[in-house]
């Protein structure tokens, strides 16, 4: 069987090159499999296909159609296919050849000459444009264009079909690419490795050969990787072992009649199907139908036509007769190229030569002959389809087989000939198809264009026995017909089903034809389709004919019904007010509507006529969208204040009537503080500061500077300790849960967890850190390894760490708490009862020191809380007394930048510094420190101290205003010593009463408050010692505890050197230095090595330019366990499964404290940027967190940046004015997504818009080196890891 050039049968129309993307050969498919299974395969995931359009099977070969070029790349991508037990081969079709045609029935005496002038003349080609390939039987020729054609190829096979050449009617057929060529003339010395290597070279063509095969003596076929190989080996002269080769594209029809066929394909690609051969001989009947005698014989035919008796293995004659080999050269002898006709040859097999009687086998139907003919024009092919032309051709030629495809019509026959008269017999229907213009105007047109007026128009031009079909295309019309007088009388027809009226309207409902409803109402209109004309004066109707009086009755009452409306646009506040100063006028003249702002400020309600409204609505979000809006933000000390106040609001009126702009001041706060005196309310301040009265002392052996010298106190408690340790039983102390046997992981649970059970560490001995000669910026200095043999030690860091655990109880609560642990564990124990009761007294008071101790480690304390909010409180009123962050509206950008121009010019105009000199300002303590805060928050100024000068800058009038005050709080100091001097020369002391021992001093910071205030003449004073009000009354030199009641003695001793009992501390070198819950990570563990690894993969193009100083770890119990109940939240209703992520946060050494202490804060946002919101901005890449602009080098060329775990979860892409995450489109309920990024796909940042959806997990402090120290660190870097 000849196989054509496929033709996909899809159902959408497509271009060649994309059929031929969708379309792939399968080989070696076994018998087994039948044409279901197969297809159920390649529609299967298995295979990495999907949906198919077409599967066209010849027996061990298929080729299959999909829908989806991409389908059509997975399956051929895959390394194999195994179907039943069965490997297939999968192959890309060949597509066609654009260069390349077969000329198909010439007389093989013709002559070349003659054959090349009838090309030249009927295609319309040059001597130099192309070459001709003759068949041995010079029955067939393959002309090879050097360029294509410009002409349609249908065009072409419709003018060779009319013009004969000698005799012969000839048919031009398209064949596939070949991908291997035809080497002739080769000498016997060639080998296929020569070939190879020759065709590989340069001189050869220098393209890549897949084989390499010598087909006969003198010939090979070389098989290339590409099509376009072919195309440039033919076109070179070749010349091997001193002998010119004949080089032509591989052709079976250009094949020598003594080389076997490998395949039924015409073309040069290898489709050959390997199969088991049955040695049984069996004997096939001549053809049902011989060839007729007028036709050639060509090698083409002889597979399929000039079969006789003759002996094939049993195997094969078992196979569908499409997949029938060609006869070798010896069982078609006396074939020639002259030959006329097929004589049958009588072929005996050995047995019958040895004079037995052969095996029989089944008859084997000879093939059909297949061919195609191409029809670009959908509309021929589909009146082809409806007339009976098909089934009359099929009705006269029983045993041929037509159908149509979605690009043309496909033709069998049992020989060519046949073939050949039905094709004819197609082209000539399809050439009689005339088309003839319907001129109407364009809005006709467009009504034809219609699918519901085309489907009735067609059917009442079948119904009038008219066989026709029109387009619409650019406005133009064209009738297409059997004929052309049926193609007029289709015109006519078609114009008279179309009427065309009109409709006056009258004033008042012309609003209407403007409104959503009135388009809405033209859908639902059947048949008909109307435009308003003349400025909406009437409507121009364009229905079928007799439908006229339907529509306008519809028309008329859709106009005459009033329709409400209510519409709401949302906009921002500061557009809304732009629209009301600026807009006034344009507002006022929509008084046909109801315009009402809405009461949240942000937006316009619209009532009316709906037409009326949709005027106005689309006005409105016209000059809405129109608005435009800058940010500007002044950072001036004081700035604030003076925009809140009369001057600045002025000049804001100004500004906003000058360039016809709105100023919105929602972000711009200030608050006058009020009249009282600066030395009272700092004082008011420094009370509120806990003084730990024996706190001190205890957390010093926890802390790496000790602040008291004398340790004998602790190491009685710890001897204490370990005498009730003796006693206790064992088994108590597994029934509490030990803080340092927690982790902070991530699959800790979150809803058991104690307060204190984000601390880090499995037994005491974990807290142990080697000394390192860095001092860390988290840390400080490094602590003292605990020794493990002293048990005393650890459990007193055990006791202090349950005693944490205990401060978020009330003080009640954790005294009922140690006096029934007490008991319960005195309960086991078998001592006589009075040694109970002395046991318990000591379990008591051991517990309460604990509680004593455990307060200078507790964050929650009340009072702590109480004076850290009242610091963050006066110091965010000073941060933003300093900035303004407005929000200016106009209809031009110009404008907007004109404002901001003029504003900084005005602004910085009433700018001043003021110096105030004063000795005194040297001895600035805490409490004066205080006194300076309130001055910046009073008067809105910035006020830097130098030495013994006191600079003051800001606004004119408010620098006026602090002066004198700056200089009152000077002359006051003039008596001041400084905290050290103090320490140095007073201890202050209290006396318990009916105690023997000696004076117990104060801690050092509660005995600078008393000597300041003792200094200052205070009478009594409000003091916290232990988290517990007291009154110091310095006139009686009593402390007296305000809840109880208890008074003690106190006494100002002076001291002396040999007195001094405590060390005074020395200036922080570090900033996070007094944070107890960071740590340095050890260079040399897993940790260390896995946080540099995850640093430099994403550090890009910085990674020879970075070196890490130390990483850091940390351990905020209450940030950690904030983050993991937001995680665990965010995992029931996150759809991401992706819900946490470590990002990187690069920020300045200013920003490290409050990011370890307090998180990440949104409040802080727009330092850098607020491209896609006002958050927290996490990147994925290190490489844009070491940026200058993100973590700036501090003075030692240090650069810091956080590696913290970020829930991401469900996000979206990111808007500048985003003060919060925008609510899913397609959620029921409003739920917003979790975070936003830069993009969706891949995104390199991302913004958080919840504190708590962020941890920071690590420190990294780094530094930049420069090329000639790469080498050099990037080994100390080896090393260490």
């Amino acid at each position: 069987m000849c196989v054509q050039p496929y033709r996909s049968s899809a159902k959408l129309k497509m271009g060649d090159d994309i059929l031929e993307e969708r379309t792939l050969e399968v080989l070696n498919i076994p018998t087994s499999i039948d044409d279901d299974l197969l297809s159920l395969y390649f529609e299967n995931k298995r295979s990495g296909g999907g949906p198919l359009t077409s599967v066209d099977r010849q027996g061990g070969k298929a080729t299959i159609v999909f829908e989806d070029a991409n389908d059509a790349a997975r399956v051929f991508s895959k390394s194999s296919h195994i179907l039943s037990g069965a490997t297939l081969k999968v192959q890309r079709k060949a597509p066609s050849d654009p260069q390349r045609f077969l000329l198909r029935g010439l007389d093989p005496h013709t002559s070349t000459e003659l054959v090349e002038l009838y090309v030249e003349n009927v295609i319309g080609l040059e001597t130099d444009e192309y070459k001709l390939f003759p068949s041995p039987g010079k029955n067939l020729v393959v002309i090879q264009f050097l360029q294509p054609i410009s002409e349609d190829f249908q065009s072409v096979c419709a003018k060779v079909s009319k013009r004969p050449l000698d005799g012969a009617k000839l048919c031009l057929e398209r064949l596939e690419r070949a991908d291997s060529i035809l080497v002739e003339n080769l000498h016997p010395s060639t080998s296929e490795e020569m070939l190879s290597l020759y065709f590989e070279s340069n001189r050869g063509g220098g393209e890549e050969v897949t084989n390499v095969e010598m087909v006969a003596e003198g010939i090979a076929r070389v098989s290339f990787k590409d099509f376009e190989s072919v195309d440039k080996v033919v076109t070179k002269t070749h010349i091997v072992d001193n002998t010119a080769l004949n080089v032509k594209p591989y052709f079976t029809a250009l094949l020598p009649e003594n080389i076997p066929l490998s395949g039924p394909c015409v073309n040069g690609t290898s489709n050959s199907v390997p199969m088991e051969i049955d040695p049984t001989p069996v004997t096939i009947e001549p053809p049902r139908h011989p060839v007729s005698p007028g036709a050639q014989a060509t090698p083409l035919v002889v597979a399929h036509a000039q079969f006789t008796q003759q002996t094939i293995p049993a195997s094969l004659a078992r196979r569908s007769p499409t997949t029938s080999e060609p006869p070798s050269p010896s069982q078609a002898q006396g074939v020639g190229p002259g030959s006329k006709a097929a004589a049958p040859i009588a072929a005996t097999s050995p047995a019958a030569a040895a004079g037995t009687k052969p095996k029989q086998a089944p008859s084997l139907s000879a093939g059909l002959v297949s061919s195609s003919i191409a029809v670009s024009d959908p509309v021929k092919l589909s009146l082809l389809e409806k007339s009976c032309r098909l089934q009359e051709l099929q009705t006269a030629h029983f045993s041929s087989k037509l159908s149509i495809t979605k690009d043309g019509v496909t033709i069998s026959a049992p020989d060519q000939l046949g073939v050949d008269k039905l094709k004819s017999s197609v082209l000539e229907f399809l050439g009689g198809i005339a088309q003839s213009p319907l001129p109407l105007e364009p809005h006709k047109a467009e009504f034809l264009a219609r699918e519901d007026v085309k489907a009735r128009l067609l059917q009442t031009l079948k119904d009038q026995g008219l066989l026709s079909t029109y387009t619409v295309t650019d406005g133009a019309v064209s009738v297409t017909s059997l004929s052309l007088s049926m193609a007029n009388g289709s015109c006519q027809l078609i114009k008279s089903q179309i009427s065309e009226f009109s409709i006056p309207v009258q004033r008042d409902y012309e609003c209407n034809l403007y409104c959503q409803e009135w388009s809405t109402f033209l859908q639902a209109l059947s048949f008909c389709s109307a435009r308003v004309t003349d400025g909406g004066a009437k409507i121009t109707v364009i229905n079928l004919t007799g439908m006229e009086d339907e529509t306008q009755t519809k028309i008329i009452q859709f106009l005459s019904t009033p329709i409400q409306r209510e519409t709401v646009i949302s906009m921002e506040p500061g557009r809304l007010k732009y629209l009301q100063i600026h807009c006034e006028q344009l507002l006022a003249d929509m008084d046909q509507v109801t315009l009402f702002p809405l009461e949240t400020g942000d937006g316009l309600t619209i009532s009316g006529n709906a037409g009326e409204c949709q005027m106005a609505e689309e006005v409105l979000r016209a000059v809405v969208e129109s608005i435009c809006t800058k940010t500007i933000t002044v950072r001036q000390p004081g700035v604030a204040r003076f925009l809140v106040e009369q001057e600045g609001s002025s000049i804001l009126a100004e500004l906003q009537a000058k360039f016809q702009v709105y100023v919105s001041m929602d972000k711009v706060h200030w608050e006058p503080l009020e009249e009282e005196d600066i030395f009272e309310s700092g004082w008011k301040i420094m009370a509120q500061e806990n003084f730990l009265r024996i706190g001190d002392a205890l957390a010093s052996s926890f802390t790496p500077t000790a602040l008291v010298a004398d340790h004998g106190m602790e190491r009685s408690r710890i001897e204490e300790a370990k005498q009730l340790l003796s006693v206790i039983d064992v088994n108590s102390s597994d029934k509490r849960t030990s803080l340092t046997s927690q982790h902070m992981t991530s699959e800790e649970d979150i809803y058991t967890a104690s307060g204190g059970a984000a601390l880090d560490g499995t037994d005491a001995s974990a807290m142990q850190t080697e000394a390192s000669p860095q001092a860390s910026p988290l840390t400080g200095s490094e602590p003292s390894p605990l020794v493990p043999e002293d048990a005393g030690l650890g459990l007193a860091t055990q006791q202090s760490l349950e005693a944490m655990d205990a401060s978020s109880l009330d003080e009640d609560a954790r005294m009922s708490l140690a006096i029934q642990y007490s008991m319960e564990s005195s309960a086991k124990r078998s001592a006589p009862e009075e040694d109970e009761e002395d046991e318990l007294q000591k379990v008591l008071e051991l517990s309460l020191r604990d509680f004593s101790a455990a307060a200078a480690f507790s964050p929650a304390s009340e009072q702590s809380q109480l004076k850290q909010a009242m610091e963050l409180s006066l110091q965010d009123a000073i941060r933003a007394a300093n900035v303004a962050e407005i929000f200016v509206f106009a209809t031009y950008t110009h404008d907007l930048i004109r404002t901001d121009i003029a504003l900084g010019k005005k602004v910085g105009l009433r700018q001043c510094e003021e110096k105030v000199e004063s000795r005194n300002l040297k001895n600035l303590t805490a409490h004066h420190q205080r006194c300076l805060d309130l001055i910046r928050r009073k008067h809105a100024v910035d006020i830097r101290v130098e030495g013994t000068t006191a600079i003051i800058s800001g606004f004119k009038d408010f620098v006026a205003e602090a002066v004198p005050t700056v200089r009152d709080l000077a002359k006051r100091m003039c008596n001041v010593t400084s905290d050290a001097e103090i320490l140095k020369t007073v201890q202050w002391v209290w006396h318990e009463q009916g105690a023997v021992a000696a004076a117990t001093p104060y801690p050092p910071k509660a005995t600078v408050y008393l000597e300041n205030a003792w200094k200052m003449r205070q009478r009594k004073i409000d003091i916290l010692l232990d988290h517990q009000p007291h009154v110091i009354d310095l006139e009686k030199m009593q402390e007296i505890n305000v809840a109880s009641g208890k008074s003690m003695a106190i006494a100002r001793q002076l001291l002396n050197s040999a007195d001094l009992t405590v060390v005074v501390p020395e200036e922080e070198f570090s900033l996070l230095s007094s944070l107890p819950d960071v740590a340095q990570v050890d260079e040399s563990s897993d940790e260390f090595q896995d946080v540099v690894k995850e640093f430099y993969e994403s550090i890009q193009e910085f990674h020879s330019k970075i070196k890490i100083i130390k990483v850091e770890k940390l351990m905020n119990a209450l940030l950690y366990n904030q983050y993991k109940l937001k995680k665990a939240s965010m995992q029931q209703t996150s759809t991401d499964p992706q819900v946490e992520r470590t990002l990187f946060h690069g920020t300045s050494e200013t920003s490290v404290k409050e990011i370890c202490v307090h998180g990440f804060n949104r409040s802080f946002c727009g330092k850098n940027a607020t491209v896609y919101g006002q958050g927290v901005y996490f990147a994925v890449n290190s490489a844009l967190s070491v940026s200058d602009t993100y973590s700036p080098p501090n003075a030692d060329g240090h650069k810091f940046i956080f590696m913290a775990k970020v829930l991401t979860g469900d996000y979206t892409v990111g808007k500048h004015e985003m003060k919060t995450a925008p609510l899913k489109e397609s959620s029921a309920i409003p739920l917003r997504y979790d975070s936003v990024a830069d993009k969706v796909t891949s995104p390199t940042l991302f913004v958080i818009f919840n504190d708590t959806q962020a941890y920071p997990e690590y420190l990294v402090t780094c530094q930049k080196i420069y090329r000639g120290h790469y080498y050099l660190e990037t080994l100390k870097t080896i090393d260490r890891c």
